[in-house]
């Protein structure tokens, strides 16, 4: 998602998904047997903590494995940044940026000379703080930094101007355009180091990390969030064609492309939901979202799951409320400090309400509560909000990161531990560079590299995965563990996470201290 501070009413966001009309899919071919006997006779949660807006060499350009484990990132083989990112990074005509543009609207940078290749990030913005400056990410705006593959983009096109009248862009030269409408920004190759984030660090030395794990689509939040659940981005049969965009209009994203399906960031209709009114007319209905998610599959099968959200008991009495009631019956609340709605995507169907009066809709304290009382759904859902979601302009990567580790540590104190699996990733990669080209499944994805990590006393300590993996690949992991059938085709062709557990060594200690 994209905020320039955490007031600031929802701007379109990337945030695309493959729409598919079928209502069934082949069942993919089964983890190999032992992988798949282990996970299920010795796994009985899983839960999966869902950050915001970082990528892998953002988080992991800088990681090195104690066990000598090869990974994917900017270090060559001596453990030294490699030479092979210099100069990568060009202007919309192709030509090379001699020095990295600066951000002259974050102090750190004010004086800053860098060169144009990957850089050490926190003596310009430290782990630990948040500063007001949020990259852009769109649907087809990420395409273009990815630019075919070549990852070379992503400075030139790291920031957006006002948007200036549609036709203006449709009648003007492409390249003169993003010239003058994209405000480069070098930030964004900027990573972390164990310094910065040792926690993150540390858990990629004790158990998984997958470093060819992508968002599931290119651009933003929401697509990406109903991708984690259904497998599929929201649809509308009503979009006026003004709203609607296409890879042609790559610089100034609209909110759906031109099937009607939603790339780009909008507010649920379902309350508790934002102040836009124009932003509501445009969300998709309820009504039209007829596909299933993940929550109607636990539910059909008796299984229990909770989407666990900090804040929810502030904004719950709006949950039954839609944006279009009248006067006490509006389900628009006045900030988003506290719940993001665009960020859970079981806002977004016609079971929303079901869903809050089974209580599937909980708060993150009540998960701390399910966990000492030994409760836990068969599938957790966990999102911070806020302060803790590690969203540029809301969150500093510190802040999330003891988010996370509560969350871990909370579990790892429980007789529910033996029988948990977690992953940990986050819902886009933020804007920031990754130097790995995504695949393509689809029209839609997949967009940016994600940090991923998986956590189980049957995790193998220190175990690097290579795999293809996306963000309904956890989808993958759900329907293998429960015998689930799949929501659609790419979490049907999806890796379901499961080379990096051990099922026949004895569970481990949990080790978060």
């Amino acid at each position: 998602m994209i905020r320039s501070s955490r007031r600031n009413i929802l701007k379109s966001m990337a945030a695309g998904s493959l729409v598919l009309t079928a209502s069934r899919f082949p069942v993919r071919a089964a983890p190999a047997g032992a992988d798949l006997q282990g996970l299920r006779g010795k796994i009985d949660h899983i839960v999966v903590i869902y950050q915001e807006n970082r990528s892998f060499d953002h988080y992991f350009g800088a990681y090195q494995n104690p066990n000598g484990a090869k990974v994917d990132n900017l270090l060559d083989v001596r453990g030294n940044l490699s030479s092979r990112f210099a100069g990568l990074q060009t202007n919309p005509a192709g030509v090379p940026y001699s020095t990295l543009p600066a951000p002259i609207d974050i102090p750190g940078f004010q004086h800053a000379l860098l060169p144009n290749q990957p850089f050490h990030l926190a003596p310009y913005i430290s782990a630990a703080e948040n500063v007001p400056w949020d990259p852009s990410h769109h649907f087809f705006r990420m395409f273009a930094q990815i630019n075919g593959g070549r990852m070379d983009r992503f400075v030139a096109l790291a920031l957006q101007k006002k948007l200036p009248p549609h036709h203006a862009f449709t009648e003007a030269n492409r390249t003169e355009t993003i010239f003058a409408e994209s405000k480069p920004s070098g930030a964004v190759l900027g990573y972390y180091t164990r310094a910065d984030i040792p926690n993150y660090h540390r858990l990629a030395d004790e158990y998984v990390l997958f470093d060819h794990f992508f968002q599931a689509m290119s651009g933003g939040s929401t697509g990406n969030a109903l991708y984690l659940v259904a497998g599929r981005s929201a649809v509308s049969t009503k979009v006026p064609q003004n709203q609607m965009g296409d890879m042609a209009k790559a610089v100034f994203d609209k909110p759906y492309d031109d099937k009607g399906i939603l790339i780009n960031d909008l507010p649920p209709v379902n309350g508790p939901t934002e102040i836009s009114t124009a932003h509501l007319k445009l969300a998709p209905a309820p009504y039209e979202q007829a596909y299933p998610n993940i929550g109607e599959r636990l539910d059909a099968a008796g299984l229990t799951w909770a989407w666990y959200n900090e804040s929810w008991n502030a904004v719950k009495s709006w949950a039954l409320k839609t944006a279009f009631g009248p006067g006490d019956g509006s389900a628009v609340i006045d900030t988003i400090d506290m719940y993001v709605p665009h960020h859970n995507p079981f806002q977004y169907y016609p079971s929303w309400a079901a869903n809050v009066k089974a209580g599937h809709m909980r708060d993150s304290e009540d998960f701390f509560a399910d966990v000492k009382a030994g409760k836990l759904p068969s599938v957790s859902f966990l999102k911070a909000t806020g302060v803790h979601d590690e969203h540029p302009a809301d969150s500093a990567p510190q802040w999330g990161e003891a988010w996370v580790m509560r969350i871990l540590k909370a579990l790892g104190e429980s007789r529910l531990w033996e029988r948990t699996a977690v992953v940990i990733t986050y819902d886009e990669g933020g804007g920031f560079w990754d130097h790995v080209a995504p695949p393509r499944p689809d029209a839609y994805g997949c967009g940016t590299r994600i940090p991923a990590l998986l956590i189980s006393p049957y995790a193998r300590r220190g175990y690097v995965d290579h795999k293809v993996a996306d963000t309904t690949s956890i989808l993958a992991m759900i329907e293998a563990r429960f015998g689930l059938e799949p929501l659609q085709a790419r979490d049907a062709n999806a890796y379901a996470l499961l080379d990096g557990l051990d099922f026949s060594q004895r569970p481990r200690m949990a080790n978060f201290d």
